[in-house]
């Protein structure tokens, strides 16, 4: 079935000249006495590239059904160089590439993490999405002295899976705080 490239949106799932992507971004740009211009950033999830495609309005796409789906993080084999996830309901394990998650995100993954997954066909899974928010546990950082407060400086912290952001003066080991996991930045202490 085709579905106008207008009703395109972040996350839709389309096939176009044989090859299935994901909308990061769209972009409509109207232009006077003509057709808008479309403009589309999409991830081509056959090879991870990400590539701008252009469309007139009016043109078509053909639409790719799937579906999302919560899955349980289960562990990270090295070997083999897959995630493995854990349907929920079913406690079936699924393997998946590990070229799915990039490596950085992979560091803020800790088990029993919900990940959100694009399922197509029945179990082709074809993108994995951590949570932007992660609760992690401060394993090693320097300790501060008295009067590093003051001037609000930052040091390096190393969490529970071994990821390292810079966190505020005041944070010390067993703390725990949140991660934006876009940007691997910290964010806040949940408790100390």
């Amino acid at each position: 079935m085709s579905i106008p490239v207008n009703d395109l949106h972040k996350d839709t799932v389309f096939k176009y000249q044989g090859r299935i992507y994901k909308v990061l971004e769209y972009k409509h740009k109207s232009i006077a006495r003509g057709k808008a211009d479309i403009k589309i950033k999409a991830l081509n999830l056959g090879n991870r590239a990400i590539v701008e495609v252009s469309f007139k309005s009016g043109q078509t796409v053909e639409e790719v059904a799937c579906h999302v789906q919560n899955m349980d993080y289960v562990y990270f084999d090295e070997r083999k160089q897959q995630l493995v996830l854990s349907d929920p309901q079913t406690k079936k394990r699924v393997f998946v590439p590990a070229s799915l998650l990039s490596e950085e995100k992979r560091k803020f993954l800790t088990e029993g993490a919900v990940v959100r997954t694009l399922v197509l066909d029945e179990d082709n899974i074809v993108s994995v999405e951590i949570p932007i928010v992660v609760e992690m546990e401060v394993k090693e950082t320097p300790p501060s002295e008295k009067g590093d407060t003051a001037a609000g400086g930052s040091k390096p912290a190393v969490l529970s899976t071994g990821a390292v952001v810079r966190v505020p003066m005041f944070i010390r080991v067993g703390d725990v705080i949140k991660v934006n996991t876009e940007r691997g930045e910290y964010m806040e202490r949940v408790r100390s």
